[in-house]
Order: C-alpha cells, then sequence, then structure tokens
C-alpha cells in the first residue's frame, strides 16, 4: 500500500515538472494493473497525458484492468488505427468485455482483424451474459483426439509457436468436439512417452455449464483449489477454459461491487468524473433516502404530544436506533456475504435465524441493562424512563437480527440484489422500529 502511494506522489509531482523521461521509467517499471489503478487516481487532465506517454503495446492489457468509465472516456480519445493495434493480441474472453465500449464503426474493424477462428471464438463468448461462465470462457485452449500416445501429443505441441497463456490442461475431445476429459501438462514429462494419451487422461476434471453463474464458478474454484476448468455447452461442446486469474478478477469485483452498492454506487464509476454526472448519479440514492427520511419522522411525529410533555425522550431517543441499527447490519452484512458465497441457502436459513435471534438476546439483554443505567446516572432522569429505554432497545434489537437475515432473502426473491437495498431497509426498519417502541412505551406507561 505504502509503496503504491509513494509512485502515485511521485508520478503526480513528475507529471506537473513536466519530466518525461522519469514518467516513462516508471510506466515501463509497472505492470498493467498497476498502470490501470495509478491512472484511475489522477485527474482526467493528468490521465491524459499519462496515456499519451504509454508504450501502445501495453495500452491493450491496461484498457481490460480499467474500470468501465475510465476506460470508455479513453477509448473516446484514441483513434481507429490505435484501438484495433491495442485490441489485436488481447485474450479473447477480456476483448469480449470491452468490445461493446468501442464504437460501433470500430467494433466491425477489430472483429475483422481477428482470422476466421477467433472471429468464430469471440462470438462464442458473445453470446453468453457477461455474469455467466460462458462470458468468463477463454476460448483459445489446446484440444487433441484420444488414440495418440504422449509422443504424439509432444509433437503436437511443439507445432505452436506459443501455447495459450496460463495452459496447465490439454483437453480430450472426440470428433463432435465434445468434452472427454483433461491431459495434465506436467504428466507429459513424468510418463512413458509411448503411453497412450487415455491412460494419464483424467475424466476427474468435471466441465462447468457455460450458462453457470460466475459466482457459482468462483465457489468452485474456492471449493476445488482449480487452476482451470473446461466450459461445456448444453450439449457437452467444448467452448474453451476458465482460469484461475479470471476467478481472482472476479471475486474482487464482486466484493468492491458489494462495498459499492451498498452506498448506492458503482464500482465502474471515475471518482474523479465531471462534478455535475457525479452529482446526478447520486441524486437518485439520496432521494431514496430522503423518503425514508420522511418515513421515520412521520412515525417521530405521531409522538409529537409526549415529547413536548417528556423533553429528555427526544435525547434518549437516537440511542435506541443507534443500538438496534448496529446490531441489525452486523447480521445484514453477515447474511448477505453468506449468500454471495453460498455459504447461506434457504435451506439452512431458519438455523441461522434462530441463532442470530440467540444472539441478539445476549447482546440486547446485556447493553440494555448497561444503557438502562447510564441513562438514569447520566442525565438524572427516573428509573422508569431507564428501563423504557432499555427494554425498547431490546425489541428493537431483537427485530433487527430478525430482518437482517430476512431482507436479503426477500429481496433476492424479488430479484433485487441484496446489497443494493438491504443497508436502506435496514436503517429505516430499525430507526422506525426504535422510534415507535420506545415512544410508545413512554406514551404507554408515563402519561
Amino acid at each position: 500500500m505504502q509503496h503504491s502511494e509513494k509512485k502515485l506522489t511521485d508520478l503526480i509531482k513528475d507529471l506537473e515538472k513536466d519530466r518525461v523521461a522519469s514518467i516513462k521509467n516508471t510506466l515501463s517499471s509497472l505492470s498493467p494493473y498497476e498502470i490501470a489503478r495509478l491512472l484511475e487516481s489522477i485527474e482526467p487532465r493528468n490521465r491524459e497525458i499519462l496515456w499519451e506517454m504509454m508504450d501502445q503495446e501495453d495500452e491493450g492489457e491496461v484498457l481490460k484492468e480499467l474500470i468501465e468509465d475510465v476506460r470508455q472516456n479513453l477509448i473516446d480519445q484514441m483513434d481507429t488505427q490505435e484501438l484495433i493495434a491495442a485490441t489485436q493480441d488481447m485474450e479473447l474472453d477480456d476483448l469480449a468485455d470491452i468490445i461493446n465500449d468501442l464504437p460501433n464503426q470500430i467494433t466491425d474493424q477489430v472483429i475483422k482483424a481477428l482470422d476466421k477462428q477467433d472471429q468464430i471464438r469471440l462470438e462464442s463468448v458473445m453470446s453468453y451474459e457477461d455474469d455467466s461462465a460462458g462470458g468468463l470462457t477463454n476460448p483459445k485452449i489446446v484440444t487433441i483426439r484420444r488414440g495418440i500416445s504422449i509422443n504424439g501429443l509432444i509433437r503436437y505441441l511443439r507445432t505452436f509457436e506459443n501455447l495459450p497463456i496460463n495452459t496447465n490442461l490439454i483437453y480430450v475431445i472426440n470428433r463432435h468436439n465434445q468434452y472427454l476429459g483433461s491431459v495434465k501438462l506436467v504428466d507429459l514429462f513424468t510418463e512413458n512417452i509411448e503411453m497412450p494419451i487415455e491412460e494419464i487422461m483424467d475424466e476427474s476434471v468435471k466441465p462447468i455449464d457455460a450458462n453457470s453463474k460466475a459466482n457459482d464458478v468462483a465457489i468452485e474454484f474456492q471449493n476445488l483449489n482449480l487452476i482451470s476448468a473446461p466450459v461445456v455447452d448444453s450439449n457437452n461442446q467444448l467452448l474453451g477454459e476458465i482460469t484461475v486469474d479470471d476467478v481472482v478478477d472476479l471475486i474482487q469485483d464482486q466484493a468492491n461491487s458489494e462495498i459499492f452498492n451498498m452506498a448506492g454506487l458503482d464500482d465502474e464509476d471515475d471518482i474523479f468524473a465531471p462534478v455535475l454526472l457525479s452529482s446526478k448519479r447520486r441524486a437518485v440514492w439520496l432521494g431514496a433516502n430522503m423518503v425514508t427520511a420522511f418515513i421515520v419522522a412521520t412515525a417521530v411525529s405521531l409522538f409529537q404530544e409526549t415529547l413536548d410533555q417528556i423533553v429528555i425522550l427526544a435525547v434518549l431517543m437516537p440511542i435506541v436506533a443507534s443500538m438496534g441499527g448496529v446490531a441489525g447490519n452486523q447480521t445484514l452484512i453477515l447474511v448477505i456475504r453468506g449468500i454471495a458465497m453460498g455459504k447461506i441457502q434457504s435451506s439452512n436459513a431458519m438455523n441461522l435465524l434462530s441463532r442470530e435471534f440467540l444472539v441478539a438476546l445476549v447482546n440486547g439483554v446485556f447493553w440494555s441493562i448497561v444503557v438502562s443505567c447510564l441513562a438514569v446516572l447520566l442525565f438524572k432522569t427516573s428509573w422508569d424512563i431507564g428501563l423504557i429505554v432499555g427494554a425498547s432497545m431490546l425489541l428493537n434489537i431483537l427485530a433487527s437480527s430478525i430482518a437482517g437475515v430476512s431482507i436479503p432473502f426477500l429481496l433476492r426473491r424479488f430479484g433485487i440484489d441484496p446489497a443494493l437495498a438491504s443497508g436502506v431497509l435496514m436503517v429505516t426498519l430499525t430507526d422506525v422500529l426504535g422510534f415507535i417502541t420506545f415512544l410508545g412505551l413512554a406514551t404507554a406507561l408515563l402519561l
């Protein structure tokens, strides 16, 4: 982290002082991923200057690592030949990810620049959704037919100028391109070269269905410690493979998306986007929060007469809502992440609900006693009010634990991303419940 921060600081200083040689030396020492992060970390005017100093051979690799907003801005300032050159050597699955960002007239030229086989492969990848196994598939793989020896396979591999990146499995297919099994590259050097490949073919390497969700693919790689896996269509036709580097990127993107979504933001947005554009993007979420704020205010207004008579209640009621909100968010984050990782399903949701309720009960009883005592001692109020604070807080914590488990499942049932809307619903629920229980109990018992 400190290393990256120093590079960013030094780069900004070099840009301010027009130290071209120093900037180029810095860029040459960085990986495409590091360059992408630096580009995202500087203002657009400096970003354009830095891009002009980039080695054109690295542009394609850097483009695929950039967030969508920044990538689109850079593509808009590149000419046709530069874009074709940048995309020419990209892996087909990476090209499929960015090709929709290219201008229409350039997209056709980029595709025509590929050989016929790669055009077919690219079309195959693009026919699947981005968040599916098919969308993650790299169609550039090595396939062989059964019936040859290890020595024959080695001779075949020597005809390649370069093997596809991250190749560790050779895939065995029949004459209909249907997947049969896999041969580990390392086994070619440890077994008798006259041995038929059928004897070292591993049929336990199960293919992934191209229509599988990307999240399920990530879980499969984690559970089985996979480095790569074949991908097939509904007819067992081999489409390509998914490699662990793509899965690592997927997991990181999912984690980033969850964090941003909980604040109503998009992780593909440029942090240095124009003020008006950023304001417009955030306005919808702020508007939604305004609606929930008015709901809370309306709930409080129902007890205006109680607040007028017992002013200390206005001082104490944020404590009730705050404690319920924190407890609810703890459960909420646990459940959202558990669902994303496949650890929490409908089948074990009730067991989790029971457990979270008991955890909330233990914490609720303990902290309601503490809060009741502190309310009496610090604010010199009566024990009646202290007990009301504690009781309402306990009820709010218990309710928020139930909501923390239930809300993500309800949202998912309606096709809404739990990470996107759960936070707002939880805040509204805990505030409304907290204020109603606290002020309701005070009205019933004190007036």
